[in-house]
């Protein structure tokens, strides 16, 4: 098939990577608030309707075969000409993956069987449509991708395991091939857009980790790529090459690492929002007035809804404190009530059971440098939930102030040991006459014949913060 941001599929999965153009379709759409028509390729494919002369054809894996002028021509169209759409992504569960790992986590977490249609639809057609247009738009444009095609995604691979173990070690473009199931992922990881270099301008998981790392300081230094999407792509080559030779513990390895991996770009999107969206912050990405408030309180919902789940498997507390504060219907009745510190740091305590790290995640930043507060927080200290700080202590100072002290003792006893011994001969220690004096830090010798002055131990007050 053809290359893929960087990968090589062993089928054909191109008509798999069009979805990423009803993605932008539906973003487009609902960023100019025509809802309808953000709905209308929701539910049944863009890539406009059906003409006169499209409905006439007399091939039967056309997409527009025996359809009406009213009916989609559709992006993504399989062989048999069926079109896939996003709605039918968000509501396959139910039949497709209850014996998955993660989509019952979702499902349960969120009581709903339909969890990521319910939230798209809420933002265009039900419980948000009294909302305002600006978070109508973020919550249906990024719930359609990060919740129900990110879940499909993950579907892919588990049916790639699955196809692995029945023996379907094969490259066929037929959906019992394991191989073929596997380059289905990727196509919903990157999409059509991205082209072959991953350099394009896309709707999925790897264009969320290109913004996001330029954000966060998280892009190779050697080029553009995200991180995340080098490591992706890394255990996207990994497992293709082991369903292919029947490994297939290799595949559902390389599968949990994309989970991890796809989840960094998503924590990434929740932090900055976590901080963009409380109200108390005069900065972020809105200091300028281009954005309003319940656009950024959408998107950190957003990003926080395509979470949950995860963090409540982690710790529930960390889950209901996010979700207090970025639920947009929340009792508090405004975004972030207990500031971006708090919740910052309590979502950073989750970093080793999602499988990520500091340095994976990296600070909220701009060319000018680091949002305050929004600091990486380091691999090196634990993150425990409840804990204050996250930052690493700098011992450095406290040994040097033990060392300086020491050095202070052994002259004061040596000084002691001279005036003894000379007092003893009766006599003064150089011919000289002292007197010893004790400053804040300074233990200072006076020469009485010229008032001169010389340091014994200098030793710099240190106060040590709270850590």
């Amino acid at each position: 098939g053809n290359i893929i941001a960087g990968y090589v599929p062993a089928t054909n999965v191109s008509s798999h990577a069009k979805m990423d153009l009803d993605a932008r379709e539906i973003r487009e759409f609902a960023e100019s608030f025509n809802f309808e028509s953000a709905e209308f390729v929701y539910a049944s494919g863009g890539n406009g309707l059906c003409s006169d002369e499209d409905i006439l054809t007399t091939d039967e894996s056309d997409s527009c075969f025996g359809k009406t002028t009213a009916d989609a021509k559709g992006n993504s169209v399989s062989s048999s000409g069926s079109i896939r759409t996003i709605k039918g992504f968000a509501t396959a569960g139910p039949s497709k993956m209850t014996d998955h790992k993660w989509y019952p986590i979702y499902r349960d977490y969120w009581d709903d069987e339909v969890y990521a249609d319910s939230f798209v639809e809420n933002a265009l057609t039900g419980s948000w449509a009294s909302r305002s247009d600006a978070m109508r738009a973020e919550l249906a444009a990024k719930g359609s991708v990060y919740q129900a095609v990110w879940m499909y995604m993950l579907h892919e691979m588990e049916e790639a395991v699955v196809h692995c173990e029945s023996g379907n070690t094969f490259a066929s473009d037929t959906s019992d091939s394991a191989a073929h199931r596997w380059d289905e992922f990727w196509a919903f990881y990157a999409g059509s857009l991205e082209g072959a270099d991953g350099l394009g301008s896309g709707e999925f998981m790897w264009a969320l980790a290109e913004k996001r790392c330029a954000q966060f300081a998280t892009c190779d230094p050697r080029g553009r790529t995200a991180l995340a999407n080098e490591r992706a792509l890394e255990l996207a080559n990994a497992g293709l090459q082991s369903t292919l030779s029947g490994d297939c513990a290799g595949v559902r390895a390389s599968m949990d690492g994309v989970v991890d991996v796809s989840t960094t770009p998503l924590v990434q999107g929740l932090l900055k929002y976590v901080y963009d969206a409380d109200p108390a912050v005069n900065g972020g990405s809105c200091s300028s007035g281009v954005c309003t408030y319940d656009e950024q309180w959408a998107e950190g919902w957003a990003f926080a809804a395509a979470l949950l789940p995860r963090l409540h498997q982690c710790d529930p507390t960390v889950a209901q404190l996010v979700r207090d504060n970025l639920d947009v219907d929340n009792s508090a009745g405004r975004a972030m009530k207990d500031g971006y510190r708090t919740v910052k740091e309590q979502i950073e305590t989750t970093y080793p059971c999602l499988g990520i790290s500091c340095s994976d995640v990296g600070a909220y930043q701009t060319f000018e440098g680091v949002y305050e507060g929004m600091e990486a927080c380091d691999d090196d200290v634990p993150q425990t939930s409840g804990s204050k700080k996250k930052t690493k202590v700098d011992h450095t100072p406290v040994i040097a102030l033990a060392v300086a002290l020491a050095v202070f003792v052994v002259l004061v006893v040596a000084l002691a040991v001279k005036l003894y011994v000379a007092k003893k001969n009766n006599k003064k220690p150089g011919g000289q006459s002292y007197r010893y004096k004790k400053t804040k830090n300074t233990l200072v010798s006076e020469v009485k014949d010229d008032d001169s002055e010389t340091t014994a131990s200098d030793v710099t007050h240190l106060d040590i913060e709270d850590a």
